[in-house]
């Protein structure tokens, strides 16, 4: 089987989980899930450890292409100024109903000023909730 051109990808953001996604002129994205493992070895467990899952955890870097009008980056930019929370909507072909989304914190904008053929901007979230299907 083959694999899925990454170039189809969209990371989108919108204020509601049901509000209209708009899309982040990204250039680059990672979409990471994780969970915290805890270790519940006791005496009993001869010569091996134990251990559950935890806590789970979800994050979104994305890389993009800066535009002073893009109405994505503007909702970005202001929950991190206002501290609250969006949603995040992460299609990895870009069709809708195949992806994840969840509500996130903007951990990091950063804005890398160099000599290059585009101004840029590093975009870090944090999950702040559950992860669930795209419904499209």
């Amino acid at each position: 089987m083959s694999g899925q051109a990454g170039y189809n990808y969209t990371v989108s953001v919108s204020t509601t989980q049901s509000g209209t996604y708009n899309e982040i002129p990204s250039s680059n994205g990672t979409f990471n899930r994780t969970a915290d493992v805890l270790d519940d070895t006791d005496t009993t467990n001869v010569g091996y450890h134990t251990r559950l899952l935890n806590l789970l955890d979800s994050a979104c870097n994305v890389s993009a292409n800066w535009d002073a009008a893009n109405a994505a980056l503007l909702a970005i930019e202001s929950a991190y100024e206002n501290r609250t929370t969006l949603w995040v909507k992460v299609l990895p072909d870009g069709t809708a109903g195949n992806g994840k989304k969840f509500p996130v914190v903007v951990e990091n904008y950063t804005m890398p000023l160099a000599v290059t053929d585009g101004v840029k901007v590093d975009i870090s979230f944090q999950g702040a909730g559950a992860v669930v299907a795209d419904d499209a």
